[in-house]
C-alpha cells in the first residue's frame, strides 16, 4: 500500500501542470512586429493539460507599403508539462487574417501553427517563448511577457 500512494504521488508531482491559467494576457515581440494575446481555458484535461481559445493581434516593426497587421484567433492545449521543471509548453493552431497597413493591398486569410514554451518570473507573471509558421509560408519565433490568472 505504501508503494503504491508513493508511486502516485510522484506520478501527481510530475504530471501537475507548472501554471494552469483560467485566463491569460501577454504581450509579445516577433521577428516580424510586436502585439498582444489573450486566452481562455475551456477544458482542463487531467495528467495531459489545458484545452482553451486564444486570440492575437500584431503590428510589424515599421510601417511599409509591403507590411501586414495580423489577427489571428485559435484553439491552444496548454500546460503541458515537462516533467521536474517550472516549465510547461503549449500548442495552438487557427486561422489567421492579414491586413495591409497601407493603401492598395488586399487582406489574406491563412491556417497557422504555433508551439512555445511557458515558464514562471513572478506572481502571476510569466515569460514565454514560441515559434510559429503559417500555410501562406510565413515562419516566425517570439518573446513575450504574460499574467496568467
Amino acid at each position: 500500500m505504501r508503494r503504491t500512494l508513493t508511486v502516485l504521488s510522484l506520478t501527481a508531482t510530475l504530471t501537475a501542470p507548472a501554471s494552469a491559467a483560467v485566463v491569460w494576457a501577454g504581450v509579445d515581440a516577433t521577428t516580424s512586429g510586436y502585439g498582444v494575446h489573450v486566452g481562455s481555458a475551456l477544458l482542463p484535461i487531467p495528467f495531459i493539460g489545458t484545452v482553451g481559445v486564444e486570440g492575437s493581434a500584431e503590428r510589424p516593426w515599421q510601417t511599409t507599403d509591403a507590411s501586414y497587421n495580423r489577427l489571428a484567433a485559435g484553439v491552444t492545449l496548454r500546460d503541458l508539462n515537462l516533467p521536474l521543471t517550472k516549465v510547461d509548453a503549449f500548442a495552438t493552431v487557427g486561422g489567421q487574417l492579414t491586413v495591409p497597413t497601407a493603401q492598395g493591398g488586399e487582406n489574406r486569410f491563412a491556417l497557422y501553427g504555433e508551439t512555445g514554451l511557458r515558464g514562471p518570473v513572478f506572481g502571476p507573471a510569466g515569460w514565454r517563448a514560441f515559434v510559429r509558421a503559417s500555410s501562406a509560408g510565413q515562419i516566425g519565433a517570439g518573446v513575450g511577457l504574460e499574467l496568467r490568472f
